[in-house]
């Protein structure tokens, strides 16, 4: 990971959603760092520069929802896939729904996994840390 970047970057329109998530890696004790972008094309601009080269670090994992205003999430990972700077960082697809159909889709866009939203905040937890243990590279 590259200096001043997060751990995992949270891409979902949900404010409430980003401070939960901030909130269970405290809970869970956590060092892992979180940052949210609230907005697929920001978080494009922000990973990919928007046409310029980008200084920002590239985080470990990105958890993106699926359903975002103005681009999608299917839309932001193709446009990740295809950039060679963010081609190789794990993303995750973050979604409410459970249907076989969906997870295929996001696989089919180049998706490393797929993560059903959990319904409370124990669950919350243990997904977060999950995703930790599954997926972050941690030299503790």
């Amino acid at each position: 990971m590259s200096t001043g970047a997060p751990d995992i970057l949270l891409i979902d329109d949900s404010p409430t959603t980003a401070d939960l998530f901030k909130y269970a890696l405290k809970v869970n004790k956590s060092q892992v760092t979180i940052q949210a972008v609230y907005d697929g094309q920001a978080a494009l601009d922000m990973l990919l520069g928007n046409g310029q080269p980008s200084s920002i670090g590239l985080p470990q994992l990105i958890l993106l929802d699926m359903h975002l205003p103005r681009l999608d999430g299917l839309e932001v990972l193709t446009q990740l896939r295809a950039a060679e700077r963010t081609m190789q960082v794990p993303v995750l697809i973050y979604s409410g729904s459970d249907a076989d159909e969906a997870k295929a889709e996001a696989m089919q866009h180049g998706a490393n996994g797929y993560v059903c939203k959990p319904a409370g905040f124990k669950e919350t937890c243990v997904m977060i840390r999950q995703i930790e243990e599954q997926w972050l590279m941690r030299a503790d």
